[in-house]
């Protein structure tokens, strides 16, 4: 009974993330395009502690202010029971008059998924309003307390993570 109960919510779970997927574009930056000019203050919305679901579990952004011309952020994923999944530790940053991600993953005993001198790199592809797309996620600002993240995973496809600010 409790395995069917848990399989109709991962169906549902499922088909709610490819069902929402869509709403938020996930934009990759053309074959030999440059990223428009941008600072790291056009990114000042996303700060705060952000508390929600994604991958059938329960996800957690952490985005400090920015300082120095970057923003620092931690993410964290937990499955529905709280067992710690893995860690990513990111920065929103101010290169050559644009702004990129970079981005590492953690096993929970912080052991590296990339090798020790490489993170992921996401070049920003356009910031519009509060939603800023970078080539392979996007960020929007959905109301005042709210956020959704799209991540573009290739094998995957597009995993959506819905956001409530946390003051506490």
């Amino acid at each position: 009974m409790i395995k069917n109960r848990l399989a109709a919510l991962a169906a549902v779970l499922v088909f709610t993330a490819s069902a929402h997927a869509a709403e938020l574009e996930v934009r990759s930056l053309e074959d030999g395009a440059q990223s428009p000019e941008a600072s790291i203050d056009a990114l000042s919305w996303l700060e705060g502690r952000w508390l929600g679901a994604g991958l059938g579990g329960k996800s957690e952004e952490i985005i400090a202010p920015a300082l120095g011309g970057q923003i620092m952020g931690m993410f964290r994923q937990t499955s529905v029971e709280g067992e710690l999944q893995f860690y990513e530790f990111f920065a929103f940053a101010e290169a050559n008059c644009t702004l990129e991600v970079r981005l590492r993953h953690f096993n929970p005993d912080m052991t590296a998924w990339e090798d020790k001198t490489s993170y992921r790199l996401f070049p920003l592809v356009a910031i519009e309003g509060e939603t800023a797309y970078f080539d392979g996620i996007t960020y929007s600002l959905t109301g005042a307390d709210t956020m959704e993240v799209a991540v573009n995973t290739g094998e995957m496809g597009v995993i959506r993570f819905q956001y409530t600010r946390h003051t506490e």
